[in-house]
C-alpha cells in the first residue's frame, strides 16, 4: 500500500537529523481529517515507531500531495475534485500543491492567490518517448472550460504537462497572473487558444512550450487586458517562449479593436516560434494590435506562407510612446520553397507607428524582407547591423507611405559617410509643365525619379525664347526652397545655358538665351538631385 513520509521536528531539523516515517492511508484517516479536507496536524509518533510529531501534509514545507486527496493518476478517472480540494487546503495555509509523476484526467481547477502547484516527475519533450512527461494533466475530453484558471497574485505553476486530450478550450487561462511564476509548463493539441492571457503584470515566465495549437482563426497564445477599466497587462516578461507546430496564427498580441485589446511594456527574450508551414493559413505568425513598447529579444521565428510579423494598430490607446515594437537581434526566416508557397513578405507593418528592426537577420522571402502600408507611421528603421537578404526580384524595404509619413532624421553634428550617399529612385507625383518658352509645338517634357533626384528630359518647337522652359513640381512641398543640382546629360543640354529657379514645391529650368528650334524631345536631357 502507498506510504507517506513526514519530516521530523524543526528542532531535530536544526540538529541535522532528518528522519522519514510513513503510515497507511488508512490509518491517516481514522486519526481524522481537518475541515478543508487536508489531514489534521498530529503529535503523536509514527506507528512505524520513528518517533517525533507528524506535519500536517498541508504544512509549506512539504507541500500538498493530490493523491491524498482522492487524486489516482491512470489517466482514466476524473481527478478534478481531488485537485480542487488539494489546492484549497494548500491556499488555506499559502501552501504548495505537490503533483507527482503520473496521467491525471481535470476538468477545470482554479489556482488563487499565492498557491504554487508544483510536478514532481521526470522533465517532458515534444519529440520522443517521453511525449507525456513526467506529470500529465489531460484535459477532460468533454469540457468545454479551461482547464487551469490561473485568478490570483502570486500564483506558480512549475513543471507540468497539459494536454488537451480532445477538449478545444484553453488548457491554460490567466484571469489575474500579477507576479506569476511559471516554469518549464508544457501545453499541446489544443484545436484552438492553448493560453488565455486577460492580465499579467511583473511576472516571470521560462521555459514555457505550446505544441499543435491554434486553429484557422485562433492563436495558439492570446494575450489581451480585461474588459474592466482601470487595469491592463503589463511588464509582462517572458523567456525562452516555444510556440511551434500552430495551424495558422501561434501568437496574438493585442490583436483587436475593443479596449480590451491592449497591453504594454512587454518583453520576450529568447522566443521561438514556428508555423506549420504545409497546411498552414496565410495570416501573420505573430500579430501585433493595440500595443506600447513590445520587444523581442533574440528571437528565432520561422515558417509561412504568410508574414512573420504583423503590426496592425486597430484602436489606438492615446498614451504617451503608443506603439512601439523593436525586434533585436535573431532571425526571422520565411518558409521553405520546397514544402510550402514561398513566403512574400517576413515583416507586414499595415497601421500603427514606431517598428525597428535592430541587428536582425531576415532571409527566405520573394517580394520584400519589410512590406509598409501607406497608413503605417513615420517611426520606422532599420539598424544598419540588420541585414535583409533580398535575392532575385525581391527588395529589403517595400515602402508604400506617402512622402510626408516618411521620417525625418536630424543629427547635432557632422555626418561622416564612408561610401556613398544614395537617394532613392522611386517616388510618386513629380509632374512636369511646359513654360511657353520653349517654343510652339514642342514635345512633351518628361521626368522620372522622386523628390531627391531624378531625371529630366525636353525639346522645343517653333520660335523657343530665353527664360523658363519647365517646370517640375515635387511630390511634397519642402518648408523651403531646396538646392536643386542640375547635370547636363547630353551635349544640347550642356550648350543650352540653362539653370534653375527654386520654390519650396519645385523648380523651374530656364535657358539663358533661346534655344534651336524643332529639337527632339530627348535632345535635352538632365539628371537632377535634390537637397533641401
Amino acid at each position: 500500500m502507498r506510504t507517506r513520509r513526514g519530516f521530523l521536528a524543526a528542532g531535530a531539523l536544526a540538529a541535522g537529523a532528518l528522519a522519514v516515517s510513513s503510515r497507511s492511508t488508512s490509518a491517516l484517516a481514522a486519526e481524522g481529517s481537518s475541515a478543508d479536507g487536508g489531514v489534521a496536524d498530529r503529535s503523536a509518533a509514527d506507528a512505524d515507531g520513528a518517533g517525533g510529531p507528524v506535519v500536517s501534509v498541508a504544512d509549506p514545507s512539504t507541500g500538498v500531495d493530490v493523491r491524498d486527496h482522492g487524486a489516482r493518476a491512470d489517466g482514466r478517472s476524473d481527478d478534478t475534485a481531488a485537485f480542487a480540494a488539494a489546492i484549497a487546503a494548500a491556499a488555506a495555509v499559502r501552501g504548495r500543491v505537490l503533483v507527482p509523476a503520473g496521467t491525471y484526467v481535470v476538468d477545470s481547477v482554479t489556482v488563487p492567490l499565492l498557491v504554487k502547484v508544483v510536478g514532481v516527475g521526470a522533465d517532458v519533450s515534444r519529440y520522443g518517448a517521453s511525449t507525456d512527461g513526467g506529470v500529465n494533466l489531460r484535459h477532460l475530453a468533454t469540457s468545454g472550460r479551461p482547464m487551469i484558471v490561473v485568478d490570483g497574485n502570486g500564483v506558480s505553476l512549475e513543471n507540468l504537462t497539459l494536454q488537451a486530450n480532445g477538449s478545444s478550450a484553453p488548457l491554460l487561462e490567466v484571469v489575474n497572473g500579477f507576479e506569476s511564476r511559471f516554469d518549464r509548463v508544457h501545453l499541446s493539441n489544443v484545436a484552438g487558444t492553448a493560453l488565455l492571457v486577460h492580465r499579467v503584470n511583473n511576472n516571470l515566465w521560462t521555459d514555457l512550450f505550446v505544441n499543435n495549437c491554434g486553429g484557422d482563426d485562433e492563436a495558439a497564445v492570446v494575450v489581451k487586458s480585461p474588459t474592466a477599466p482601470g487595469t491592463n497587462t503589463n511588464t509582462f516578461t517572458c523567456v525562452n517562449l516555444h510556440i511551434e507546430g500552430s495551424a495558422n496564427v501561434a501568437l496574438d498580441l493585442a490583436w483587436g479593436p475593443t479596449s480590451d485589446f491592449f497591453v504594454e511594456f512587454v518583453r520576450l527574450v529568447a522566443p521561438h516560434i514556428e508555423t506549420l508551414q504545409q497546411a498552414a493559413g496565410t495570416d501573420a505568425t505573430i500579430r501585433i494590435g493595440n500595443v506600447r513598447q513590445v520587444e523581442f529579444v533574440a528571437p528565432t521565428i520561422y515558417g509561412g506562407p504568410g508574414p512573420l510579423i504583423e503590426h496592425g494598430e486597430q484602436r489606438r490607446r492615446g498614451v504617451p510612446l503608443d506603439g512601439g515594437v523593436r525586434v533585436v537581434g535573431g532571425a526571422l526566416l520565411g518558409a521553405d520553397p520546397e514544402r510550402v508557397t514561398a513566403s512574400e513578405t517576413p515583416v507586414r507593418l499595415t497601421k500603427g507607428d514606431d517598428f525597428w528592426l535592430v541587428g536582425t537577420r531576415l532571409g527566405r522571402f520573394t517580394v520584400s524582407g519589410v512590406s509598409l502600408g501607406p497608413d503605417y507611421g513615420s517611426r520606422f528603421g532599420v539598424d544598419p547591423s540588420t541585414r535583409i537578404d533580398a535575392v532575385g526580384s525581391a527588395v529589403a524595404v517595400a515602402d508604400r507611405r506617402t512622402v510626408a509619413g516618411r521620417p525625418e532624421w536630424s543629427a547635432p553634428g557632422d555626418v561622416v559617410v564612408g561610401r556613398r550617399l544614395r537617394g532613392s529612385d522611386a517616388g510618386a507625383g513629380l509632374t512636369t509643365s511646359v513654360q511657353g518658352r520653349n517654343g510652339l509645338g514642342a514635345p512633351e517634357a518628361t521626368v522620372s525619379g522622386s523628390d531627391m533626384r531624378g531625371t529630366l528630359s525636353f525639346g522645343s518647337g517653333a520660335v523657343p525664347r530665353a527664360g523658363g522652359q519647365v517646370r517640375v513640381r515635387f511630390a511634397a512641398p519642402y518648408a523651403a526652397p531646396p538646392v536643386v543640382v542640375l547635370t547636363p546629360a547630353t551635349s544640347r543640354a550642356a550648350t543650352s545655358g540653362a539653370f534653375v529657379t527654386t520654390t519650396p514645391d519645385g523648380f523651374v529650368l530656364e535657358t539663358a538665351t533661346a534655344l534651336p528650334a524643332g529639337l527632339p524631345g530627348d535632345a535635352l536631357r538632365f539628371s537632377f538631385h535634390v537637397v533641401g
